[in-house]
């Protein structure tokens, strides 16, 4: 009598997680209408399906083309006068060499990765406000010079040479720039895990 109830209890407990897992899954937020703009931080939860996001890498209905399994939502945008890039070769102080970066859907949420395409060179006026991420929504305000060898020792991974608070997370940058498109005006270091 006692395993017939053990495997009863088991058999309402493996029912009762099953349908608790199926109550967790992502709710649709019926109060949008849909007027509000995106956000850089997409929720998980607004369930983009379908369609083509041209120039975000190809990723299709929200989901990231490598396994088919991320659903971020609908792409962040950006607000005007922001640019984010992946810094991609630095070989002098005034100059840095990256690529437009585009926000790719991960199991964490959205990123943003190079775009693959031609990179493009920025110079780096030596009055750059630039700030390192400090970690998540934390920055510290650096010089030109302590931006330039942050940049340098991540692109060549020699993580010994950044320092407490300081890590590497991607060489991916939200950056303003001048009037011309050359020159980079700010520059923080976008934290990613």
């Amino acid at each position: 009598m006692r395993s017939t109830r053990h495997v009863i209890g088991t058999l309402a407990l493996i029912t009762a997680l099953g349908a608790g897992l199926t109550a967790c899954g992502p709710e649709e937020d019926k109060a949008s209408d849909g007027s509000a703009g995106a956000t850089a931080a997409a929720k998980p939860s607004q369930g983009a399906k379908g369609g083509d996001h041209a120039g975000h890498g190809g990723d299709k209905g929200g989901k990231d083309g490598g396994d088919g399994e991320n659903d971020c939502g609908k792409p962040p945008t950006l607000p005007a006068g922001i640019k984010m890039i992946e810094v991609g070769l630095h070989r002098d102080i005034s100059v840095v060499e990256a690529f437009n970066a585009v926000p790719k859907c991960t199991p964490n949420d959205w990123i943003y990765h190079g775009d693959g395409g031609t990179p493009k060179g920025y110079k780096l006026p030596a009055d750059i406000k630039a700030e390192l991420s400090t970690g998540s929504g934390s920055h510290k305000k650096v010089t030109r010079e302590e931006l330039s060898k942050h940049i340098d020792a991540c692109l060549r991974n020699d993580y010994s040479q950044i320092k407490e608070p300081f890590s590497c997370h991607g060489n991916v940058y939200e950056v303003t720039l001048n009037a011309k498109g050359d020159e980079i005006r700010t520059m923080s270091e976008r934290w990613s895990v």
